[in-house]
């Protein structure tokens, strides 16, 4: 590997460390946004192998998706640099976004609240109708079973 080449991937590997690492801690942040457990395992299962599969995509241009130890251990820099660095800053920056969009997120709850509750209740009218339906429906058909019994 060229000399020039070997740079390109030392910091590639660095720069994709940081950026590991800060899409990791922006998807911890948001986690309890998540209503799901699922979804939440989900995530952060997929995280690690899309991540994954693009920095080898990238790396493919570089120098043919070749890694040796010592990337791993530039990639590896690249996190440790970002937690201990950068993390108080951007999760500063994450509570700012969550704090922002929490009215959103309680009117967009609101709303759904509302929409649900007006299709449930035709629903509820609905089935309400169905069962009275079928209740003169069975005094009927008692009311003609007590007749007919009667004439014979």
């Amino acid at each position: 590997m060229l000399l020039a080449t070997q740079v390109q991937s030392i910091l590639y590997h660095f720069l994709m460390g940081w950026v590991f690492a800060f899409g990791f801690s922006m998807l911890v942040s948001f986690k309890k946004a998540f209503r799901f457990g699922f979804l939440k395992a989900a995530l952060e299962f997929l995280y690690p192998i899309v991540f994954t599969m693009i920095l080898f995509y990238g790396l493919f241009h570089i120098n043919g998706g070749g890694t040796d130890a010592y990337l791993i251990l530039f990639f590896i820099l690249g996190i440790m640099i970002y937690y201990r660095f950068y993390l108080s800053v951007f999760l500063q920056f994450f509570n700012g976004i969550k704090r922002f969009l929490k009215p959103l997120q309680h009117k967009i709850l609101l709303v759904n609240s509302k929409i649900v509750g007006i299709i449930k209740v035709p629903v509820k009218m609905l089935k309400r109708r169905r069962r009275n339906v079928r209740k003169k429906r069975n005094k009927k058909s008692k009311k003609e079973k007590a007749s007919d019994s009667d004439i014979s």
